[in-house]
């Protein structure tokens, strides 16, 4: 008798300490947004590697939105083999310029957080796009395979990239920097910047797009879809049984999407073989109570910044690229979440 009572205090010892252990296992500060990380088995990148610096914006009213949706979370989460592309990110910059640091932005992002920042843009329907890529399209953060990072220099200062992260003017844009660049928008220093950025995320594995200077993939929406697991919300109870995964575009329905180059608008419509279109026009389409006439059709963007330049030199100076898929107007963010 007197060996068993000993047993079962024993047992009883082994189980509070197992329950202590798996307390502190956790930060006393653990939000419900990182319990769901956690839980999903995503990576602190703090706790790789502290020269990388953490400043949420979105935990923080310092951002487009000016709200923080974030909750308490300051620590930033990413699925483990980005988590540690970003270490090797931040070694190579180590290497080459002694004393900087890499300053993480933006990491894994909810489904659900998206939405409700969908929501909370305070502009009218049409304009949304502009400021944020629609849900219905997701997005490599809410796989965890997305970053957005900014440089800081051995002085502690931010390095100039032209623009603040989260702006929203065209020339944020990648694909317009040799222009920004050639009329004097962009200067030198920052479109240095920019390309030494690109480099040191292209050598950890990273891609870049051609709409933010600082956001960065670590694979295509196809793979994140086959390997990774959806972060669909920032409820613990949502996890509780599994989630159908939303049926986002997928990378062939990017065979719907073309990039025109929009010359010319009119009140009333005219033929495209009018004479002010130099004979340059091969589509019309109606938008915003616009006869709206393009030239070309391109699967890159790329491809339409080259054209758009040759329509400048016919004299067109106000033409600028529209995206379209399935032959409605959309936006470039939209257009670059499609194609990746």
């Amino acid at each position: 008798m007197i060996l068993k009572s000993y047993t079962k205090i024993f047992i009883g010892i082994f189980f509070i300490c197992l329950n202590s252990v798996s307390a502190v296992a956790q930060p006393s500060d653990t939000t419900e947004l990182e319990r769901v990380f956690i839980l999903l088995k995503l990576t602190n990148v703090q706790q790789l590697d502290s020269n990388i610096w953490v400043d949420l914006k979105y935990s923080t009213s310092d951002n487009f939105l000016k709200s923080n949706v974030y909750g308490g979370l300051t620590r930033a989460y990413l699925h483990p083999e980005v988590a540690s592309k970003l270490v090797d990110a931040q070694k190579i910059l180590s290497d080459q310029k002694p004393g900087w640091h890499i300053v993480l932005l933006d990491a894994t992002r909810p489904l659900s957080i998206q939405k409700i920042m969908w929501d909370q843009i305070n502009v009218p329907n049409t304009e949304r796009s502009k400021y944020l890529s629609e849900p219905r399209y997701g997005s490599l953060h809410n796989y965890g395979a997305a970053v957005d990072v900014q440089l800081l220099n051995e002085n502690n200062q931010l390095v100039d990239m032209g623009t603040p992260f989260d702006s929203f003017e065209k020339l944020s844009y990648p694909i317009y920097e040799l222009e920004y660049r050639r009329n004097g928008q962009l200067s030198e220093a920052a479109y240095q910047n920019r390309i030494f950025l690109r480099k040191l995320m292209n050598q950890a594995g990273f891609t870049s797009i051609t709409t933010e200077w600082w956001h960065f993939n670590s694979c295509t929406r196809k793979e994140a879809k086959k390997r990774y697991t959806l972060v669909h919300s920032h409820f613990l109870k949502d996890y509780e049984v599994p989630s159908p995964e939303p049926n986002f575009l997928s990378n062939s329905d990017s065979e719907g999407l073309v990039f025109r180059v929009q010359i010319c608008t009119s009140g009333k419509p005219k033929e495209l073989t009018w004479h002010k279109l130099n004979h340059q026009a091969d589509f019309k389409y109606f938008h915003e109570g616009l006869y709206k006439y393009t030239s070309g059709a391109f699967k890159t963007l790329e491809e339409a910044q080259n054209h758009k330049l040759k329509m400048w030199s016919f004299g067109f100076k106000g033409s600028f690229i529209v995206p379209m898929y399935q032959n409605k107007r959309i936006s470039i963010k939209d257009a670059s979440e499609i194609l990746q």
